[in-house]
């Protein structure tokens, strides 16, 4: 018996001790992202890898529902930080090519990974589709720190911040109501649809009236010690019960970091004539506080995401990375036909680049194999193989754009768009500098009159 209990407490500090290393490293890694613009999903990603599937240090059964419960509350975080960055004012100028590539690009990744998929692992053809929605997905986190070492246009970041919270949004919302109609075994649209309307409609509302009351109290809430994490709990209560009354925690978990983080204009626009003048957002503390859970949780999942990869199904391997390729063929088109003719060729390589998955694929992946038992290992570690190939091949793009390289890929694919400075496009003659009208210093006096 005492050595059991030995046994237990040098079995439970070496874990804490491994929490500790972890997380020490999440910070290295971060700070390297930041410096030398190498994702730090990757080196946690390859970490984990050596800890399970290599070392056979650790795997996903020692977790046991320890390993359930981390992902739930990893889901939950990501889905309240989606909501609370996403911006209701963003769709009003984005109406034009950043909605349309983001629409467009997401309806056609997601049918081509689902055809391709379901060919390859012949799997049922709403699984299929869950993972297509999944891959549709394009990381923030990832694209923003390598979107800072390109010199790209203001309109292309523009594009490519949209497109990347909005795909985020559509992805979750997607894969979700196809895991509800796989789980409740209905696949007929219109049985689908009346589920999506009914769990979604309640999970909305329920979301709705929690964040109109949250914000409302708030500021009672801050005079309270330790309120800062008081936000998180409610957070969990509001995923927690909204299941309860049959509505769905995630969407309405989404829901709330929407209103939460756009309370002032839902204040300005839609309830001008309601006395909410206690209604306020979150302040940067409360922000700093999720930015930090975040971390913590990014940093852990990912080496669990390497410790639950198979590395002996290298058929899954292969798909994952024909997935992940796919991707990026079929985004050229879209970007191609749906970006703006003004757009350099350059920045439409960027554009074509920046579509690496991260840590909202990875939780839904994880999410869909606790709830799928049979066909759910094969679509996480399919989904774990694009994540890993994705970010790898958008990093190596970047960085060869970075450096001058990828033109060709630029006059072959984006042909129709505005050429470099001392390119020709086929066909188009420029005119020559002497051929434009001297203007002298009088004319130009009359013009800015």
């Amino acid at each position: 018996m005492q050595e059991r209990f030995f046994s237990y407490n040098l079995d439970m500090t070496y874990a804490i001790l491994l929490i500790g290393v972890l997380l020490f490293l999440g910070h290295v890694f971060s700070s390297l992202f930041e410096r030398t613009r190498l994702p730090d999903v990757l080196p946690l990603m390859i970490l984990g890898i050596l800890m399970g599937p290599v070392l056979k240090v650790a795997s996903p059964d020692s977790f046991g529902e320890a390993g359930q419960i981390f992902t739930t509350l990893a889901l939950i975080v990501v889905l309240f930080k989606s909501g609370l960055e996403f911006r209701i004012l963003s769709l009003r100028g984005a109406v034009g090519q950043g909605l349309l590539l983001t629409t467009v690009c997401f309806v056609l990744i997601t049918a081509v990974i689902s055809f391709i998929t379901q060919q390859a692992l012949k799997i049922p053809q709403i699984y299929a589709l869950i993972i297509g929605a999944i891959v549709a997905d394009n990381s923030t986190a990832i694209i923003t720190p390598m979107l800072a070492k390109l010199q790209v246009a203001k309109t292309t970041k523009t594009i490519l911040f949209l497109e990347a919270n909005l795909t985020g949004v559509y992805s979750i919302v997607l894969a979700l109501a196809l895991l509800a109609a796989a789980r409740g075994g209905t696949v007929s649209a219109g049985m689908l649809a009346v589920q999506i309307i009914k769990s979604f409609g309640i999970g909305i509302v329920f979301a709705l009236a929690a964040g109109l009351f949250w914000m409302s109290i708030i500021n009672r809430v801050r005079r309270l010690e330790n309120a800062i994490s008081l936000t998180f709990a409610f957070v969990l209560l509001v995923y927690s019960l909204s299941g309860l009354i049959g509505g769905d925690g995630a969407i309405a978990t989404l829901a709330f970091g929407v209103v939460a983080g756009n309370i002032r204009l839902i204040k300005k626009m839609w309830l001008p004539k309601l006395d909410y003048q206690r209604l306020l957002s979150l302040n940067s503390g409360e922000k700093d506080f999720f930015d930090e859970i975040e971390f913590i949780f990014k940093t852990l999942f990912f080496v669990y995401m390497g410790i639950c990869i198979h590395l002996g199904r290298i058929d899954l391997l292969a798909i994952g990375l024909l997935l992940a390729v796919a991707k990026l063929i079929f985004r050229a088109p879209a970007v191609n036909y749906c970006i703006s003719k003004k757009i350099s060729r350059s920045d439409c390589s960027v554009i074509l680049a920046m579509c690496p998955n991260g840590l909202v694929s990875a939780v839904l992946a994880a999410m869909i194999a606790s709830q799928l038992p049979e066909e759910g290992a094969v679509i996480q570690d399919v989904i774990y193989a694009v994540i890993f190939f994705s970010v790898v091949l958008s990093n190596l793009m970047s960085f060869r754009i970075e450096k001058g390289g990828l033109k060709w890929l630029g006059k072959a694919m984006f042909f129709r768009h505005a050429c470099e400075e001392g390119e020709i496009t086929p066909g188009i003659q420029t005119p020559a500098p002497e051929s434009f009208p001297q203007q002298q210093p009088a004319e130009i006096q009359k013009t800015e009159k």
